[in-house]
């Protein structure tokens, strides 16, 4: 029996005014937060420069950083003459950021806020013939939960938009999603769909829905979904590539324990312990690798930067779910991780073209943990044959 899902209602778009915002160390009125003359930066500032492709600066544009969970305020600042932008008091996390500028389509990416000092540039080089001068409308809606697989899909529609990106917000983690239909330098009155399959951990899961342009930026109302994993019918553990560009190419790879070691991947998804479901080559993911077998020992998990195609850098992210097998309760979230580099399945493991977020150590009786990688040399192909891997390979 499907599980039931509790939603908002109406899920009409949250207006929010396009005027700027004071934000903490601001001196004299509105506008952005700007280093001192004498050089010196307040602790924990993200500051950038919004430019072209040829670096020219681009003042007053509009660039949001969120949104932290159980926020109703979204909150932008406008970049100065000189196309810089600087925000403080940025607790440390996962955003999303949006940059809108007339005559270009809004830019969108996911952001890790460390707590220190820190640069995030923005090139904005898709020009459009023109920008929505009324803000974004979103619907958005949970469609029936799968209680076997733990999955739901976030369907919807945004309006008036001059990107081809929108944000899904999971319990306040970010992820990117496409809209159909949607050509980059187009501007879009008329409604674009989204259909976002979001993995589900145990209990209510908060999705949110947030679109940018130059007017304005909005966020939907919460959508609760509740998922409890049925008895001998799921898995231990969920394992969720998700990244920010649909160009890029980033693969999900996991070893299951010694002695077998053998090795999930896009040319060989099924292994003993479990299996990954896609290769996704021209989305955002999710790409995902779920452990319903009981093995108990250490899984080791790799990220390798496959392939950028047009991108110079993405960024990814990966996150850890427990099912109703396991004999504990585990969400965990790495990233984002960001890549710069392609070196296709070079071996060994090891960066740049390879990120080892974590370990995952799984007990006799079920109970799941995630701990620091340890130093183990992960092999190529201990499972599934060279024939596999090459025609895999060859279909990317």
């Amino acid at each position: 029996m499907k599980q039931m899902i509790r939603s908002t209602a109406g899920l009409a778009a949250v207006t929010v005014l396009a005027g700027l915002v004071m934000l903490a160390g601001c001196d004299g009125g509105f506008g952005p937060t700007l280093p001192s003359p004498d050089g010196d930066v307040l602790v924990g500032q993200l500051c950038g420069t919004v430019m072209t492709g040829d670096e020219v600066p681009i003042p007053d544009a509009y660039v949001y950083i969120g949104v932290q969970q159980g926020s109703e305020a979204v909150e932008r600042i406008e970049t100065d003459e000189n196309g810089r932008f600087c925000i403080s008091d940025l607790a440390p996390g996962t955003y999303a950021m949006t940059v809108a500028a007339d005559g270009y389509a809004t830019e969108y990416r996911i952001i890790s806020v460390t707590g220190e000092n820190q640069t995030e540039d923005v090139v904005m080089d898709t020009p459009t013939q023109g920008n929505p001068t009324d803000c974004p409308v979103i619907t958005a809606a949970a469609g029936t939960v799968d209680d076997t697989a733990g999955t739901v899909h976030i369907t919807g529609t945004v309006t008036n938009t001059d990107a081809d990106t929108v944000v899904i917000f999971q319990d306040g983690n970010p992820a990117l999603t496409g809209l159909t239909d949607m050509q980059p330098d187009a501007v879009v009155p008329g409604p674009r769909a989204f259909d976002f399959l979001a993995f589900l951990h145990p209990g209510t899961n908060v999705f949110r829905v947030l679109a940018s342009n130059a007017a304005c930026t909005v966020i939907s109302d919460p959508i609760n979904v509740e998922w409890t994993p049925p008895q001998g019918s799921d898995f231990y553990f969920r394992v969720t590539l998700s990244w920010d560009t649909s160009t890029s190419d980033p693969d999900l790879h996991v070893w299951s324990p010694a002695p077998d070691n053998e090795h999930s991947a896009f040319w060989n998804m099924a292994i003993n312990a479990g299996q990954l479901d896609v290769d996704d080559t021209e989305g955002f993911g999710p790409e995902n690798f779920t452990n319903g077998t009981l093995v108990p020992g250490r899984f080791h998990v790799a990220i390798n930067s496959y392939d950028l195609d047009e991108e110079s850098v993405y960024h990814v992210t990966v996150r850890v779910v427990t099912g109703g097998l396991a004999a504990n309760s585990l969400v965990r979230t790495f990233g984002p991780h960001t890549f710069t580099t392609d070196d296709s399945e070079t071996y060994p493991v090891q960066p740049p073209s390879w990120w080892r977020p974590f370990d995952i150590v799984v007990s006799a009786d079920g109970a799941v943990s995630v701990v620091t990688p340890d130093n183990a040399t992960l092999p190529e192909n201990p499972s599934g044959t060279p024939a596999q891997a090459a025609a895999a390979d060859s279909g990317k």
